[in-house]
């Protein structure tokens, strides 16, 4: 992949829905390099939304309201990823750092990343996201940032008032092309122009603006939060109790906890558990219905309480597990 090629375009969408699954479904196309986006809670039913997203040249771009903002966990891919507010009194928590005003998030490439809004707070943003190598082209010189390796932290900054006000009228220029006339957005020449525009507008917040140092806090929770994936990753059904997973992180239950909330957005057995069932919904697309065992499969990754296990599959997949065992066309290197 050269630096001026997007990721791997996905098609132009403009959707208006009310309610936050179909936004789920919508922000899985933000950025086809990302892990799923997924809330990570429920959210509040009478959710009104708009998304508008598409690739311009080598950038994806999304810009959206929500009514009310949904707890989201993801993990950006190798690329540039920048994510700030569109309305100046919306304020969200993005890896344990407050999101507002006039700044702008600079994602860490490769690491997770949570976001959560105060309740009741819509949450309206642009998303440009850009191949690693598409700033170390355009902008030598952007301020407090080497293009040139990925990021160890994610960094925020303020951009000024001018420079930022017309990054947000770029974006909202984009929202009503994708919205009005999305066919301009397949027209090479018009996407590319239409990149540059948006590329323009937000170098000129990056040089100008002021970098947040980085909080020391903040990365010694975020190693936490590594040693606790890979922990997860190694032997996923021997985290069955906090106390078995602050022995293998090495930390204590207070301090894991807040770093899981900060850069996972959800407590660390909320979490292990929604990574185990993962693996169960992994495990019964890869099996033969004919010799497998849903019963098997949920006690081997540490899901006694079959009942309960069934709720929880359902709530997180909106199916129960035996439909998951039954359905054709799981991909073939998990067969």
């Amino acid at each position: 992949m050269t630096p001026h090629q997007a990721a791997q375009p996905f098609p132009t969408y403009f959707g208006a829905f009310p309610d936050p699954a179909t936004v789920a479904v919508a922000l899985l196309g933000i950025d086809v390099e990302m892990d799923p986006e997924r809330p990570v809670e429920a959210v509040d039913p009478r959710l009104h939304s708009s998304l508008a997203r598409g690739t311009l040249g080598p950038l994806n771009v999304a810009v959206g309201r929500f009514g009310v903002g949904i707890p989201q966990a993801h993990v950006t891919r190798d690329t540039h990823t920048f994510v700030f507010p569109t309305e100046a009194s919306i304020v969200r928590r993005v890896s344990g750092q407050l999101l507002s005003g006039r700044q702008i998030i600079h994602l860490r490439p490769n690491a997770p990343t949570a976001s959560t809004s105060p309740a009741g707070m819509p949450w309206a943003f642009g998303l440009i996201n850009a191949p690693l190598g598409q700033l170390a082209l355009d902008a030598p010189r952007v301020a407090g940032m080497d293009t040139r390796i990925p990021l160890d932290e994610d960094r925020i900054f303020t951009a000024p008032g001018r420079e930022m006000t017309r990054l947000i009228a770029v974006m909202k220029d984009v929202a009503r092309v994708i919205r009005d006339t999305p066919w301009v957005t397949g027209a090479p020449a018009a996407a590319t122009a239409l990149g540059g525009s948006v590329m323009t507008a937000l170098l000129a917040c990056l040089t100008e603006g002021v970098v947040r140092p980085d909080r020391a806090a903040l990365r010694r929770h975020r190693q936490i939060v590594m040693r606790f994936e890979d922990a997860l990753r190694e032997r996923p059904e021997e985290m069955l109790s906090l106390s078995a997973i602050c022995g293998a992180v090495g930390v204590a239950a207070r301090t894991l906890n807040l770093a899981c909330q900060e850069f996972l957005g959800e407590g660390p057995m909320q979490y292990a558990r929604g990574r185990r069932l993962d693996l169960v919904r992994l495990r019964l697309l890869a099996s033969d219905p004919a010799r497998t065992q849903v019963t098997s499969v949920a006690m081997h990754y540490g899901f006694w309480e079959l009942s309960r296990f069934a709720q929880a599959y359902r709530r997180r997949f909106g199916e129960r597990p035996s439909e998951t065992l039954r359905r054709d066309g799981a991909p073939a290197g998990l067969r």
